[in-house]
């Protein structure tokens, strides 16, 4: 029984070894050339060239082997497609029937042009009708041979496309391809590959499944995983990586593609929602994407380390991003498509800074972008915007109409990391304006106009009013600061008008009330610098200690007060000595003119009758003269 079946075994060798023998010998695989040839010409209608004989391989799989191949668009200065060698994997019985059932085709170290110099009559245009979701055997008549064709799987391996756009070509390495035929109306496609570019790679993974039943119609793609990684100097956190998942719904007339499920996961962040593609003409977007969570922390990060450790390379970049600036409108790429989109985040973290709720709602047309709502919840209040962003004009050009309602001050100081010496509910109204959207510049570049009211403010270690009591304790005896001290000052309600310019808040119309202090000024405070100088002019209205004529003098008087310095060391300085004195001399000056109106009104007797009595009662009012004068003196000291 064993002797049979080895037998058997060895009868079969022998026919498949002498199948491949006389297949070798009998069947010549030029003669498939012009077949092949003429099979791609009708599908694509590009124009395949292959150099050289077509010679078997036997081991490990039948194949035809050809020298250097090109596929050229009709008209083109350049082929799309150079190859050294190409590989066609068939199946051994149906060669016997004259069918080219061809497993794999597979291209290795193939060049893929696709630049001006590639396009001809189909880029331009004029495509021929093919067949591509028809994938059975031509017919034998329109294709000129008693042989059939059909594909199963094509490889492209090692490869590299040239793509250009407008003048700029960017160079696909490593680029391996896959196209699986599952059956005659599905395919798998798998595609990975690299792009190097200025110290960056970006290295890319595709796996999809597409839908063909109704091609060139309509097709489905399903994309079980796009997977990317982007890194190299410049790019935020050094690394930006993560998957993109998505089932698109392609229409070619009109043509569009739409996604119903996107997702798409950025580091540790993800992002759901629909996409729209209207590409008949003007392209079209509609985009409604939310998220649950987004962390921006590590991008700042790496924003401020490259700021401060990659000296070398901002001043390398910085001269070409001013050029950028100056010469044109950064937005101008808004005048290429039209647009709906919506972002909604539950959640956003910048650092230690969390934002609630933030929606931006806008839409673009003809290069003009109408933000119509921007929204986020932050320190326990609220900020809503609108307006646009112009990019049909010369320069960038964005407007905004703000309204800031009840922020905590001391929330928000702290979750920014700045000094927190100033708490109160901040509430602002107003228009502000950027010429730019680069985030370096972008704090210096605002200007605006903002009404600004701050209920219940206080300022920690700052006492306006023992700081000013203090001053003047020093020219009056009778002015001295309260018993009890506090290290805060505490303000019902500020309100000002402040002018956005050149990273700073210029401030006019300052106004403070509390029930011990009245308050006016104006100044400067330094966004981009953290720093600040104003000038107040304070009322002490109560609380000095002590209640002559002079104190209820200085309670009616303005004396001024500066405060400057950066936000974590402030300065102040108070200029008072001349309005202080002023005071106290009008006091000195009344007991004067009272003093000359007692001694004006003795002189009015009778000299004549009484002159030594008058010479002795005149000595005797010059003696108390003195004495007043002295004791006013004392007072003063």
């Amino acid at each position: 029984m064993v002797k049979k079946i080895l037998l058997t075994l060895f009868i079969l060798i022998v026919i498949a070894v002498a199948g491949v023998v006389a297949l070798v010998m009998f069947v010549d695989p030029n003669n498939f050339r012009g077949f092949i040839s003429s099979t791609v010409k009708e599908q694509t209608g590009y124009e395949l060239t292959i150099e050289g004989d077509l010679r078997w391989h036997v081991w490990p799989q039948i194949s035809i082997l050809t020298d250097s191949v090109r596929l050229v668009d009709t008209g083109a200065k350049k082929p799309i497609l150079t190859a050294d060698n190409m590989r066609l994997d068939v199946e051994l019985l149906p060669l016997f029937s004259k069918e080219l059932v061809v497993k794999n085709v597979l291209v290795k170290a193939a060049i893929i042009n696709i630049t001006d110099d590639s396009k001809g009559n189909i880029a331009n245009g004029n495509k021929p009708t093919t067949t591509v979701n028809k994938t059975q055997t031509p017919d034998k008549k329109d294709s000129g041979s008693a042989w059939s064709f059909s594909l199963n799987k094509l490889d492209i391996a090692d490869s590299t496309v040239i793509y250009q756009q407008d003048k700029d070509i960017i160079n696909f390495r490593d680029i391996d391809i896959s196209v699986v035929q599952k059956d005659n109306r599905n395919v798998e496609l798998n595609l990975s590959g690299s792009v190097n570019r200025d110290q960056q790679d970006f290295i890319y993974s595709l796996n999809a499944d597409v839908n063909l039943a109704n091609f060139p119609k309509t097709a489905k793609i399903d994309l079980n995983k796009l997977s990317y990684d982007y890194k190299g100097v410049g790019v935020p956190t050094g690394q930006l990586k993560g998957e993109v998942k998505a089932t698109f719904n392609y229409q070619q007339s009109p043509l569009t593609l739409d996604s119903k499920d996107f997702t798409l996961t950025l580091n540790d962040n993800t992002i759901t929602g629909q996409l729209k593609a209207d590409l008949n003409k003007k392209p079209y977007f509609e985009a409604l994407f939310q998220s649950d969570k987004f962390d921006l922390t590590p991008f700042l990060a790496s924003n401020t380390n490259q700021k401060n450790g990659n000296v070398n390379q901002s001043s390398q970049n910085g001269p070409v991003v001013v050029s950028k600036n100056t010469k044109g409108n950064e937005l101008a790429f808004l005048q290429t498509f039209d647009a709906k989109f919506n972002l909604t985040i539950n959640q956003l973290l910048a650092n230690k800074l969390t934002v609630n709720n933030f929606v931006i709602d806008a839409t673009n047309k003809d290069g003009i972008a109408t933000l119509n709502k921007i929204n986020l919840d932050v320190a326990n209040g609220h900020i809503v915007a609108s307006g646009i962003a112009n990019g049909k004009q010369s320069t960038t050009a964005i407007k905004l109409s703000t309204k800031v309602s009840d922020i905590d001050l001391g929330d928000l100081l702290s979750q920014l990391a700045l000094t927190n010496n100033f708490k109160g509910q901040f509430n602002a109204d107003g228009q502000i304006t950027t010429d730019t959207i680069d985030t370096d510049k972008i704090v210096d570049d605002l200007t605006g106009d903002l009404s600004i009211k701050i209920s219940n403010a206080r300022f920690e270690n700052l006492n306006i009013q023992n700081i000013i009591q203090a001053a003047v304790s020093q020219y009056s005896k009778e002015s001295v600061t309260t018993d009890q001290y506090q290290k805060y000052t505490e303000l019902s309600e500020i309100s000002t008008n402040a002018k956005l310019a050149n990273g700073n808040a210029n401030l006019s119309s300052i106004k403070a009330l509390s029930a011990t202090l009245d308050v006016t000024g104006d100044g400067r405070i330094g966004l981009s610098q953290q720093d600040l100088d104003i000038n107040l002019q304070v009322k002490i209205l109560s609380g000095w200690n002590g209640d002559s004529k002079t104190i209820q003098k200085l309670q009616q008087i303005a004396i001024p007060l500066r405060l400057y310095g950066s936000f974590d060391e402030l300065h102040y300085q108070v200029v008072a000595e001349k309005l202080i004195k002023d005071v106290l001399n009008n006091k000195l000056q009344n007991e004067l003119d009272k003093l000359k109106g007692r001694l004006g009104s003795n002189n009015q007797t009778d000299t004549d009758a009484q002159t030594e009595a008058s010479d002795t009662e005149s000595s005797s009012d010059k003696t108390k003269a003195k004495q007043l004068i002295g004791g006013l003196l004392n007072k003063i000291k």
